[in-house]
């Protein structure tokens, strides 16, 4: 008897689990369901309500993209970023550009005032002048600091140095970064071009004035460029020989271009300019176009002394 009831037990419990097992298994599946939606709903957007919360956090500000019209401009300006000026760039200029600038140097600059094309530039140079006694210099019934005060100029080319390649290197560093920083306070709108020294013939170098401390020299010079205001430029790509020295063809004392080549000098200037507005590029039409032509070499022409 006792048998009989676990066996009616077992049938009860069997036959209500078959009953049971379609419910519960629903209800399994439907709570499972219900949580893979929450796990897969869409990200939350800003409502408006919640745009009007932020617009009175940042003081009642509610200029957007919207109001402006350029998304673009509006990002920028809630980002507190400003457009990034284009960098400037070397170009064709003709002789024009050059009717507002000054150069300064010794008897490399001496041949350009003389034998160059810009009739209508500043020069402030003399024959031995260097980094260290510009102030000793009165041209022209002023000295350096008169003309850089009194005076305003639009571009600034400064070469000096030759005569200073067997000072002390850190010495004439000192004295050049001296006139570049002069010249950066009173002539704050100009563009200040350092132009490289220019290399000298192999068979006039010597222990002290040779091209490897010339390239020294230049390089600290180089230094003080910030390609902002203050640029660095190599005319010895023009003269050089195959050896990196003055082609031995286009002086007659080692050290000096002959006359007629400082015209080929300015040439290369007019191409080298920075371009601040980004204005077309001269053609070959326009009359003041100077292309850079290699210098004819004709051992007659007389050099500047």
């Amino acid at each position: 008897m006792k048998k009989s009831k676990q066996n009616l037990y077992t049938i009860l419990l069997i036959f209500t689990c078959f009953i049971a097992s379609p419910f519960i298994f629903h209800k399994i599946w439907k709570e499972s369901a219900e949580a893979k939606k929450k796990v897969e709903l869409p990200p939350l957007t800003v409502s408006s309500s919640a745009n009007a919360d932020t617009d009175s956090n940042n003081g009642g500000n509610s200029d957007s993209a919207e109001n402006t019209g350029d998304n673009s401009a509006n990002a920028n300006q809630q980002q507190g970023t400003h457009p990034v000026d284009a960098a400037p760039v070397f170009g064709q200029s003709d002789i024009s550009y050059f009717n507002d600038a000054l150069f300064i140097g010794d008897s490399r600059t001496v041949g350009i005032q003389d034998y160059g094309i810009f009739n209508n530039s500043k020069f402030f140079c003399s024959i031995g002048m260097s980094a260290s006694n510009i102030d000793n210099e009165v041209i022209d019934g002023a000295s350096f600091d008169d003309l850089i005060k009194n005076n305003k100029f639009g571009k600034v080319y400064v070469m000096l140095g030759i005569n200073e390649v067997g000072n002390d290197f850190q010495f004439t560093l000192t004295k050049y970064r001296a006139i570049i920083e002069r010249l950066k306070t009173h002539q704050p709108d100009a563009i200040i071009y350092i132009q490289a020294n220019l290399h000298v013939a192999s068979y006039s170098e010597s222990n002290v004035i040779n091209n490897a401390n010339i390239n020294y020299l230049n390089s600290l010079f180089a230094s003080l460029a910030d390609n902002k205001k203050v640029f660095y430029i190599d005319i010895n790509e023009l003269y050089d020989d195959e050896n990196g020295a003055l082609t031995a063809a286009y002086t007659s004392d080692g050290v000096h271009p002959l006359a007629a080549y400082y015209k080929q000098w300015c040439e290369w200037l007019c191409q080298n300019t920075i371009i601040t507005n980004q204005a077309a590029e001269p053609t070959t039409d326009d009359p003041n176009y100077y292309p850079v032509t290699p210098p004819a070499t004709d051992a007659a022409q007389a050099a500047v002394q």
